[in-house]
């Protein structure tokens, strides 16, 4: 083989391994722009710019007005703009760029009013996944902090709904509201959700509230376990710093779950006393007729109740956050319907509420005793309550002699 032929031999070799070292190169760079698309399609194909102006317009227009505020964020749009003056006013939340206060409490009022999921929200206010989550913890935590604003302790004076009616008045005229415990749905792990399981069939958190008799919370405990009884969570109630407000010579209704003290007297037992079971019924004893007037006034933590799930839907189903999260909820809620109560008292629910109470049958809790720590409590509630109940029944009586 001459040198002329070797030559020409080297210049195929060197093609042959040129052409493999770019067909090598160009599969290399086609796999990273196929590992790129999806950041490419993030970062760089943005779509157009939305017209703020008209955003702003369309959620002023469809969102915050009339009807469609009370269906999509369950309050009017008076109370709504109230409640964004309360925000503003204390300097918690600040327009940004993009978001203004009211869109940010908009969608973290919707998510409570119907247990969205963020991806819903998404698609009705235009946001991503990342900014509606964002928004809501903020508008959560601002709102909890000012807890002391919305939920506050009940007033040391008769209450005028008992003044204003002879059939309470004088009788209860110590009594500054009603207390009683509800359940709320729960997400744990499985291997905690006995602990949560009582006397539903699913796990839930068992909330302790007070409230007075305009509906409006004056105390709330959310967090235990759903298997705590009403007397235990009580006594931590009663103990703990900053707890429910026993207030000298005043006291609450609380139904047979709890133990009868001097600030909580709870009806007689072995009789009935639910407004399902006395309802047109004429008392034959003191104890019935006290059971009977007791059940009327207590029966008012169970109509607060009711409006509060009926309005929130996040509270009659297992959300989707963390179990920390899922107490600030309940305790944000009642926060929302303080607000809501306190500027739209004439309430459509309420009327709903009334209408399922009176279709419900209610089971008795079991009969608690006074704990023995609590003697001296529990011999007092017990002086109490014969003082009211012998009242009763006299002026009952003599009523129905002039008759």
């Amino acid at each position: 083989m001459n040198h002329q032929q070797k030559t020409v031999e080297w210049m195929m070799i060197t093609l042959e391994w040129m052409m493999a070292y770019a067909l090598a190169a160009t599969m290399t760079i086609i796999a990273e722009l196929a590992t790129m698309g999806p950041h490419f399609e993030k970062y760089y194909e943005k779509e157009p710019p939305r017209n703020l102006y008209l955003k702003v317009k369309n959620f002023k227009d469809n969102v915050i007005v009339g009807q469609s505020c009370i269906d999509m964020l369950r309050m009017t749009d008076n109370c709504f703009h109230r409640f964004v003056h309360i925000f503003r006013g204390t300097g918690r939340l600040n327009d940004t760029k993009h978001c203004n206060v009211e869109e940010q409490i908009a969608m973290f009022l919707h998510i409570l009013g119907h247990n969205e999921r963020n991806r819903a929200i998404v698609h009705t206010y235009e946001r991503s996944s990342e900014t509606v989550s964002r928004y809501f913890r903020l508008v959560l935590d601002e709102l909890l902090d000012m807890q002391d604003l919305f939920i506050r302790p009940p007033k040391n004076e008769t209450p005028i709904y008992i003044t204003s009616n002879n059939k309470w008045m004088p009788y209860f005229k110590d009594c500054i509201g009603a207390i009683d415990g509800t359940h709320i749905p729960v997400s744990v792990a499985p291997t905690y959700e006995g602990r949560f399981r009582g006397r539903k069939q699913w796990p839930s958190q068992n909330v302790l509230a007070a409230c007075e008799f305009d509906l409006r919370f004056t105390f709330v405990l959310p967090g235990w376990e759903g298997f705590a009884s009403d007397s235990r969570v009580l006594e931590s109630a009663i103990s703990m710093e900053h707890g429910i407000v026993c207030l000298v010579g005043r006291y609450y209704l609380a139904d047979a779950g709890f133990p009868l003290l001097k600030h909580f007297i709870t009806p007689h037992r072995g009789l009935r006393y639910h407004l399902n079971d006395i309802r047109d019924r004429v008392p034959n004893s003191p104890k019935e007729l006290f059971n009977q007037r007791h059940s009327s006034l207590q029966n008012v933590i169970e109509r607060t109740f009711g409006v509060l799930k009926k309005r929130f839907g996040i509270l009659c189903a297992r959300p989707t956050y963390s179990y920390e999260r899922q107490i600030d909820i309940v305790l944000a809620c009642c926060m929302v319907h303080n607000h809501i109560r306190r500027v739209m008292p004439d309430d459509n629910l309420l009327d709903e509420v009334d209408v399922d109470l009176s279709r419900e049958t209610i089971e008795d809790d079991d009969p608690i005793d006074t704990p023995s720590s609590r003697a001296e409590e529990g011999r007092e509630g017990k002086r109490i309550r014969n003082e009211i109940t012998y009242l009763l029944w006299n002026d009952y009586q003599l009523q129905h002699r002039r008759q």
